[in-house]
């Protein structure tokens, strides 16, 4: 049972990401939405697009992956019992976020501080979801 509640708590880690990345992404499309008739399939559009956008838009997109990656690291953690799901978690989205970089032409910073924030949150939310371990 405890291999199914684990795998269970990285799924439900990866759903809940997904939630809190499309809501901080809503919010930076409400905030900065594409120009009329852009093509958000073709990659020389959206490459356009995303030289535009502000900084302080770039700044929630991160902010919302922080909190989505933390939270869902934490939760896993929590669910199972032990970081290691957490950790999954965490190693699933810096791979959806290199991916991402690749993917979506954006500032070299941007890229950095996303791969950062992947680690960081990773680390911290696994550890704070897992029960302490008497020492």
């Amino acid at each position: 049972m405890t291999v199914l509640r684990r795998i269970g708590a990285v799924i439900v880690g990866m759903i809940v990401a997904f939630l809190l990345v499309a809501g901080a992404e809503g919010i930076a499309h409400k905030l900065f939405p594409p120009p009329p008739g852009t093509n958000m399939q073709d990659m020389a559009q959206v490459k356009a697009f995303v030289a535009t956008l502000p900084l302080s838009v770039l700044l929630i997109v991160l902010t919302g992956w922080l909190i989505a990656t933390f939270v869902a690291t934490w939760l896993a953690a929590r669910i199972a019992g032990t970081p290691i799901p957490g950790y999954i978690v965490g190693a699933l989205l810096l791979c959806a976020g290199i991916a991402n970089a690749f993917i979506i032409p954006q500032p070299v910073w941007f890229s950095i501080a996303s791969i950062v924030i992947y680690i960081g949150a990773t680390w911290v939310g696994a550890r704070a979801g897992a029960p302490s371990v008497p020492r």
